[in-house]
Parts: structure tokens; C-alpha cells; sequence
């Protein structure tokens, strides 16, 4: 009996994806960035028993939204920002992924570090029906005849996301224009189990010579290193010990005894969205704290949050775009 690989090629090749066999989430062959529909036959016939097949996204015009996270919650308010699409997988963890159109959107491993999201549009990914780690890829939204009537993604750029400059990442390898804000990341973490400055210094070294498509220079892992020691020293270091939610006491004092809506609203909202647009639509009512709000409940504190200046709308709600997308005005009230 063919194996899951021999037996979905051919159904992907009539949709004109070339697919390769995948071997504990790696593929199993060489080129398979290039590789065309007469090279996805020869796979085939080579790798008759696999199980796991994936395909490359950029060659097929594919964007994938990777939601690393099994909270569907997660996903439908990334479909919301993002937009919708007929394609939905559950992958072989339980997570999810949303494939789109692609409008020359590049490979972006968290482009918001606060979100369990990628967005991969080059390199590959595994596709449904493979054997996962789990359970089975699976086709959870539509179906491998939708795939010429994939939509583009929404471009909703992420404030802190580190540009990508020059290069094009290979597998999981940090690209250049994100090597600073990843080095620093993994030092102001690894800097907790040090216990001098040259302990720090040599795993940001191996970090820089295993994990960069082209590492840093020495001189600029040094002051990497240096800057992430002074943050532990004078105690400003957060890193390790869970994210936070901040309110300075003028917010606390005009919010908290006189709103306690609006401030719950708020305090949600910066725990989910702290440095990036947000749409805080009516499904929201559902999950606010104490068993769910009405939606009245919930629209009544938005607009408290909207006339008080602390978020404003910068796209009106549209059938094309979706709920009205927001953002936070100067972070105070």
C-alpha cells in the first residue's frame, strides 16, 4: 500500500503544486525550493512509503499564516486582521494555518514577538493529509480546488517588526536585518544563568555562528552582550519572569473607580495588542471576564476607551476589510 506522500502527489500535482516527501519536518530531498512538477513525480516513486510531504511557497505563489497555537480563539482574531480565506489546516500539533495569495510577503518568524504567529512566504511547509506529531495535517476549511481562488493578505505591518534588508533566510536561520533584536532577545534571557559577563559572551558567540544566515561581527556581539549585562545589573530585565500589562497611576485613578469597564477592556487589549493594530469586535463580548459581557456592555466601554483619547480607529469597519481596525493613542490616557 502507497504511503500518504505517493498517494496525495499526484491530487496536488493536478492542482499544479510540486510536492516532496518530509522526514521529521525536514525534507527529505535536495533543491526542493526548485523543485518543478517532473521532480515532485520522481519523489514519488523514490520515497513510495512517506508519510509527510510538504511544498515551497513562494514558487506556488503561496502565503501561509502560521498560528503556532492551538487556542482557535487566536486564529479567528488573526483571520479578522489579516482576512479571511477559504483554506484553514489544523496542523500536526493541533495549531493552525491560514494559506492566502501571495503579495510578495517574505519569510517572517514572529514578526510581532508578543504573538505565536509567522508568516511564511518562502521556504515550506507541511501539507494535509501528512502524519504529524500528534495527528494527521488536516483540511479543516476548504479544499485543494480552492486554491485559485486564494485571497491576498492584508498588509498589517506588526510597529516593532524588525525589517529584513538583504538576504533570504534558509529554514529556520535569522535573516539580516533581524540578527541585533534576536541576539539581544536570547541574551536578556541567557543572562539569568550567568554568572560572569564572559559566560554571556560565549553563548551569544555560538548563538551568532549557528543561528544568523550571516553573523554579526564580534564587536557588535560585544556590545550586544554589554548592554544586556547593564539591564540585568540595574534590574530592568523582565525577561524570564512573564510578560507584563503597565498603567501609570493618573491611568489607574481615571479608569479603575470610575470605568472598571473600560479598564478591563484596556487591560485586555494591551496584554493581547500592546504595539500593534487591533480589532476589538463584538466576539469579544463572549470572553470578557465574568462569564462574558453583552455586546452593549462591550460597545459602551470601546467608546469610553475611544472618547477618552487612549485608542483610536484608523480603518472604519467595511464587508472588503472587516471590523474596524484600531490602534492605541500615545499608550496614556
Amino acid at each position: 500500500m502507497a504511503g500518504i506522500f505517493a498517494s496525495w502527489q499526484p491530487q496536488y500535482a493536478e492542482a499544479g503544486i510540486a510536492t516532496f516527501p518530509v522526514r521529521d519536518k525536514r525534507p527529505a530531498v535536495k533543491g526542493y525550493l526548485k523543485a518543478g512538477l517532473k521532480a515532485s513525480d520522481q519523489f514519488r516513486d523514490k520515497f513510495p512509503d512517506d508519510d509527510a510531504f510538504g511544498f515551497a511557497c513562494r514558487p506556488h505563489g503561496i502565503t501561509v499564516l502560521d498560528i503556532d497555537d492551538t487556542d482557535e480563539r487566536l486564529l479567528w482574531d488573526a483571520l479578522s486582521e489579516f482576512g479571511p480565506t477559504p483554506i484553514i489546516v489544523r496542523s500536526g500539533s493541533g495549531n493552525h494555518q491560514a494559506w492566502y495569495r501571495s503579495n510578495g510577503e517574505k519569510r517572517r518568524i514572529r514578526p510581532d514577538p508578543d504573538r505565536p504567529i509567522d508568516i511564511l512566504g518562502d521556504g515550506f511547509v507541511v501539507a494535509p493529509p501528512s502524519t504529524g506529531k500528534k495527528q494527521p495535517y488536516e483540511l479543516i476549511q476548504g479544499s485543494l480546488a480552492d486554491l485559485g481562488g486564494l485571497p491576498r493578505m492584508r498588509r498589517i505591518e506588526a510597529p516593532d517588526a524588525p525589517p529584513v534588508t538583504t538576504g533570504e533566510p534558509s529554514g529556520n536561520l535569522t535573516p539580516i536585518g533581524q540578527r541585533n533584536d534576536v541576539l539581544w532577545r536570547f541574551c536578556m534571557a541567557k543572562v539569568r544563568a550567568c554568572r560572569r559577563i564572559d559566560e554571556l559572551m560565549e553563548a551569544a558567540k555560538q548563538t551568532n555562528q549557528t543561528s544568523f544566515y550571516e553573523p554579526l561581527p564580534d564587536s557588535e556581539v560585544l556590545r550586544v552582550v554589554a548592554s544586556a549585562w547593564s539591564k540585568q545589573l540595574s534590574g530592568e530585565n523582565w525577561f524570564g519572569e512573564g510578560k507584563r500589562v503597565a498603567f501609570s497611576h493618573e491611568e489607574i485613578d481615571a479608569l479603575l473607580f470610575t470605568d472598571p469597564d473600560a479598564f478591563a477592556l484596556l487591560t485586555i487589549l494591551r496584554r493581547n495588542h500592546w504595539g500593534r493594530q487591533f480589532v476589538a469586535a463584538n466576539a469579544m463580548a463572549a470572553i470578557m471576564p465574568g462569564g462574558g459581557w453583552t455586546i452593549k456592555r462591550l460597545a459602551s466601554a470601546r467608546k469610553s476607551l475611544e472618547s477618552r483619547g487612549v485608542i483610536e480607529v484608523i480603518r472604519a469597519a467595511s464587508t472588503y476589510h472587516g471590523p474596524t481596525l484600531y490602534q492605541f493613542k500615545g499608550g496614556q490616557i
